[in-house]
């Protein structure tokens, strides 16, 4: 029999399989993302009721197939809950933005234990968090490009300007006699506002005051970089959640855990 692999786990989706069992999809800290059958998961299963969800710290152990793509889920442990975030609707659609993000962009196996950290960070500072959700999703998102290989330079150019221009392929401003074909305008103290926040911790991001017009050319620029390096990337859908919440006074925890 093969070695049982263990490692802390993150659920991104999960499909019924079969009357009791399911299929899931998990970005692991060891080996990154793998997919998984945990038989008996589903209610009138067999295996003992563990949160098999998203915005769950879980550790699993398996046993790995090389005949499967599917890999056989023996074990599951709750490491954290994060019990604050699935208390409160708009908390739990914060965190489902970087499982969803996480879930466009991550394939095959490779570990990026630094992402993994980097989320586990993100849901801890989230369950705690005071105030001002949204600056700790911009760090999050801009620390996930730097992990997966698509960083932002957030260098101010020299030459002195109220006005740069965002080139998502080039991955940083430019200034107007520069400025290449398809890039974005971008404020001065909007690019240094997102630079201060790639700079700060967790903690000192919820303190970040950004104005309206800042926040809407920073979302502008994170999503301009996530559609240049990830094909048919669209909209969180976790986000137009949230939206429709604040329009039509809440919606059910479901249909962000689904």
């Amino acid at each position: 029999m093969a070695k049982l692999i263990k490692s802390e786990a993150l659920i991104l989706r999960r499909f019924r399989h079969g009357d009791t069992s399911l299929v899931i999809h998990a970005f692991t800290r060891e080996k990154g993302r793998v997919p998984f059958i945990a038989k008996g998961a589903r209610i009138g299963g067999k295996r003992a009721p563990v949160p098999l969800i998203p915005v769950v710290l879980l550790e699993f152990v398996w046993s790995p197939s090389i005949k499967s793509e599917l890999q056989l889920l023996r074990e599951v442990s709750l490491v954290d809950g994060f019990g604050p975030i699935h208390q409160d609707f708009e908390r739990l659609a914060w965190a489902q933005a970087a499982i969803e993000t996480l879930g466009r962009t991550l394939t095959g196996e490779e570990p990026y234990e630094e992402l993994f950290s980097e989320t586990v960070s993100y849901l801890k500072s989230l369950a705690e968090s005071g105030g001002r959700p949204e600056n700790l999703l911009y760090r999050f998102r801009l620390k996930a490009l730097q992990e997966l290989g698509y960083g932002i330079n957030l260098a101010v150019p020299e030459e002195p300007s109220a006005q740069f221009y965002f080139s998502a392929k080039a991955g940083r401003v430019f200034t107007r006699k520069n400025k290449v074909r398809g890039a974005i305008p971008v404020g001065l103290g909007a690019w240094k506002l997102l630079g201060a926040v790639g700079r700060s911790g967790y903690g000192e991001v919820q303190r970040l005051r950004i104005p309206a017009k800042a926040t809407d050319q920073i979302e502008s620029i994170l999503d301009a970089a996530y559609r240049h390096a990830f094909e048919r990337w669209a909209p969180l859908e976790s986000l137009k959640l949230l939206d429709l919440s604040k329009q039509h006074g809440g919606l059910d925890h479901a249909a962000l855990n689904s």
